[in-house]
Parts: structure tokens; sequence; C-alpha cells
């Protein structure tokens, strides 16, 4: 591979209290620093979860689901400027890229920009979703890793790949070492929403799903040293 796009959940960078956890921070920080460090270009999408979901407020009567998806928007973006500046520490050229205009320094989020970042080897750090309600994090990693010409894209979860049932709840769940993006869509994994499944199936994007927990979890991912699972294209399309 020589450049991946790394999806990460926003409980991720959160510590015991639920707050911006700097020893879960810089650990992430290592981890891109040692890909990057390896030759390999890093683009990232992290989530909103350790701040609030859009899905939190789905069933509320208090706000609109298109209210709710613009706060959770709003909470990658403050992600991605901690992010931006922590991987910036480690003398990494990082740049933020957002679909919502804001200051702060972060740029427009558009493939000219994004390619433009590509060209000079900078961590882009894609964060505000695609400026409209009801797209999942997923859906913006796939379209970010399109954007940006990645070879992969590398989903770090609670979990070491996927199951045909949650482990967390049925001890007899079957891990699945490899299936097709079609396979996923047809049995509604729930790893990823089913719109990602599709735009990565129509842009032939290879999915590696893997733990986050594991040490150095980004590069043994890419070298095939973690227990994971890979979603990858159809062999006749």
């Amino acid at each position: 591979m020589k450049s991946v796009l790394i999806k990460i959940s926003g409980e991720t960078l959160s510590g015991a209290d639920g707050k911006f956890g700097l020893n879960e921070i810089a650990t992430v920080c290592d981890n891109v620093k040692n890909v990057i460090d390896s030759g390999i270009k890093v683009c990232l999408v992290i989530g909103g979860g350790n701040i609030v979901r859009g899905r939190d407020f789905q069933k509320s009567d208090l706000i609109a689901s298109e209210t709710a998806d613009s706060i959770g928007m709003l909470s990658t973006v403050m992600n991605g400027i901690f992010m931006r500046d922590a991987l910036r520490a480690r003398g990494l050229y990082v740049e933020a890229v957002s679909a919502l205009r804001l200051p702060f320094g972060i740029l427009p989020n558009d493939v000219f920009t994004v390619r433009e970042l590509a060209s000079r080897g900078a961590v882009i750090i894609f964060c505000g979703g695609v400026g409209l309600p009801y797209f999942s994090t997923d859906t913006v990693a796939v379209i970010a890793a399109s954007m940006a010409r990645c070879d992969a894209l590398l989903k770090a979860t609670k979990t070491d790949g996927i199951y045909d049932a949650d482990p967390k709840i049925f001890d007899d769940a079957k891990h699945i070492p490899e299936l097709t993006h079609s396979e996923a869509i047809q049995r509604n994994l729930q790893v990823m929403d089913q719109t990602a499944f599709v735009l990565a199936s129509q842009r032939k994007l290879p999915i590696y799903v893997f733990a986050v927990n594991e040490p150095n979890c980004f590069m043994r991912a890419i070298n095939g040293e973690l227990k994971l699972s890979v979603v990858r294209s159809d062999s006749t399309q």
C-alpha cells in the first residue's frame, strides 16, 4: 500500500472519564506516525461519539433528526482540530478539511484541495461529515478515501474483525476473515452502514477491520500481523 485512510471512532480518543484522553490520543498519534515513517501516506476520519452522536437524538422530540446530524458533524470537527494539533506536535505535516465552512484554520473539503494536499504528502483529517444530514462517518471515510486516491480503508474498531453475530453477546459468533462487499451488503453486517459498503464496492476499495486496542495496530494491520477481516471487491467486478 502507498496510501491508506484510517477510520477510528471518537471513543478511541476518550479516557476512562469519557473526556479527551491524553494517553489514548498519544497512542493514536504514535501509531499514525509509525505508518508515515514506513513511507505510507495517511488520511484520517474520526467519529464524534466521545462528544455526541447525532443518532443519540434521533428519537428525541426536542430537535429534528437533521439538526441532530449537524451536531454530530460538529463533534467530528472538534476531534479533527484536536488530532491535527496533536499530530503536528510530532513534527508531521497535517491539515484538516471540512465540508462545513469553518474557521480554526480548517480548509475546504473539495477534491482539488484534497488531492493537492495529498500530492504534498500531508496527513489529511476529514471532519464535518459531508456537510449534509443522513450520512455516517463510515460513508464519509469511503468518500474521503476515494477523493485522496487511497489504496485501502483501515477501520479500527472494538473487535478484531467482522463476525456473523455480535461476539459480545453470542459466544458462538464466528469470525469472518474475508468476504466481498456484496456479501457484506447481503448479510446486512453492521460493522459499517450499507451506503458505505455500496460506495466501497463501486470504488473497488478494500476495507480492513481490526481491533484498535492492539499495540501498533495500524502498521500491524497493513503488514498482515493482526487478526482482522478484509472486505474486497467481487472477482467479477
